[in-house]
């Protein structure tokens, strides 16, 4: 008897687990590294954190 005939539901098990997984690292990362929490990157913010001052 082969381990898959013993183990009928193992490759679905597997693809839910990895589903889940794929929607929690998609979550974490929503989470922390959204949109939301990206700061402004035109021209006079760059050279205002290079410089320190704001050089207009």
């Amino acid at each position: 008897m082969t381990p898959a005939a013993r183990r009928p539901h193992f490759w679905r098990d597997i693809a839910i687990l990895l589903a889940a997984k794929l929607v929690m690292l998609t979550s974490l990362y929503f989470l922390f590294f959204g949109p939301s929490h990206r700061p402004l990157a035109d021209s006079a913010a760059v050279s205002a954190r290079i410089l320190g001052f704001n050089h207009r």
